[in-house]
């Protein structure tokens, strides 16, 4: 039997056992063992320091005070101690480490030279455990250690992170500052393609043309604290609900918007909770808000739709009466139906036997309806 790479062309054939190579380092290659493996060969007071520092034997780093008076040292000789550290692991790393580093900054050229650290603990899966916050730990040793990374200022209009050691840094703010301003003044999320065209014609493209390139756009884009991508897959400013939301009524909204139709509350709720895990949403809760906020309309029994959708608020009657009211002719029974299955979820049914309500509607010709006088 042939093997599926037999009719790829060899260009093909490489890049994807590259693919399949690169996925199983991933896996081999669990960032806290490595760590803990690499600290493990310092000396006794060399490796406690940098456990307590990193937090690699529990989820908090501790300070420089906390260290020095459990070791009876100051503050100053801790910080030696955790630089000299820090400096020995890099430049005698074991060689899972040497292989890890490897991978991340393969991983980091491929991402345009920047990486958030949310960007690395989803490339290696660092998340997806039980214990993320000592692999997340764990990476932020293994950056320090890394001598082709330097870490992204510390700022409030960046994420945490690292750039490649020769990564032009001064084009960030530039261009974060455009994007910015593209955002603001179009007022809804974009795609990667959308911001790109509108860059290309911005001061801050054109005083960094030489270095720029969408690649490199889209990891500014990662690490910036100011913009988010939303669930649909587009970027738009953090502070818009609908891209980062706070509220449970904001969640609500972006779950019925991406799933495109009417949902029961319960599975409203449900959508909430697989999209926003943590604290978990009670039904009863998307319920509430549901009916306190306008943008919903009750389409059925507990399912409910967005007004911008076309659906309309009120009982089948008052929804009847607004189709006869905008169509202004005599409608028939299936016309009748058709309009406010558009706008509400209910039986053909229910839209008949209200029909029959002779004190709102009345029967002209032959199976033709009008408003009653």
């Amino acid at each position: 039997m042939e093997s599926s790479n037999d009719n790829l062309e060899p260009e093909s054939v490489i890049r994807s056992i590259m693919v399949e190579q690169e996925e199983k380092s991933r896996s081999a290659l669990d960032p806290y063992v490595v760590a803990m493996n690499a600290v493990n060969g310092l000396k006794e007071r060399e490796r406690d320091v940098v456990v307590h520092r990193y937090g690699l034997e529990g989820d908090h780093k501790m300070t420089l005070e906390d260290v020095g008076k459990k070791f009876n040292v100051t503050r100053e000789r801790v910080r030696q101690i955790e630089s000299a550290s820090v400096r020995k692991l890099a430049a005698h790393p074991t060689k899972e480490l040497t292989q890890l580093l490897k991978l991340v900054n393969s991983h980091m050229i491929e991402m345009g030279g920047l990486l958030s650290l949310d960007d690395l603990t989803d490339y290696l899966r660092a998340t997806h455990t039980d214990q993320p916050e000592l692999k997340t730990n764990a990476l932020r040793l293994v950056m320090d250690i890394n001598e082709n990374a330097i870490a992204l200022p510390k700022t409030m209009a960046l994420r945490s992170g690292w750039m490649k050691h020769d990564f032009a840094s001064t084009v960030i703010s530039p261009v974060l500052d455009e994007l910015n301003n593209i955002l603001q003044a179009r007022q809804q999320t974009m795609t990667e393609k959308e911001l790109w065209e509108k860059l290309l014609h911005t001061a801050g493209y054109k005083a960094h043309e030489a270095l720029l390139n969408p690649t490199l756009m889209a990891g500014i884009l990662r690490v910036s604290n100011q913009i988010a991508k939303a669930g649909d897959g587009k970027w738009g400013l953090a502070a818009w609900p609908t891209v980062v939301p706070k509220r449970i009524r904001d969640k609500v909204y972006l779950v019925l918007q991406a799933g495109g139709k009417p949902m029961h509350f319960n599975d409203i709720a449900e959508g909430i909770n697989r999209a926003y895990p943590g604290k978990a949403v009670l039904s009863r809760t998307v319920h509430n808000e549901l009916i306190g906020d306008k943008r919903f309309v009750l389409v059925g029994r507990g399912i409910y739709a967005l007004k911008s959708w076309g659906f309309q608020p009120g009982v089948v009657a008052d929804v009847v009466k607004e189709v006869l009211k905008q169509a202004g002719r005599p409608l028939t029974t299936e016309e009748i139906i058709e309009a406010v299955l558009a706008k509400r979820e209910v039986k053909r049914n229910t839209v008949v036997a209200n029909l029959q309500n002779k004190a709102i509607f009345q029967k002209v010709g032959r199976g033709r309806y009008v408003l009653a006088e």
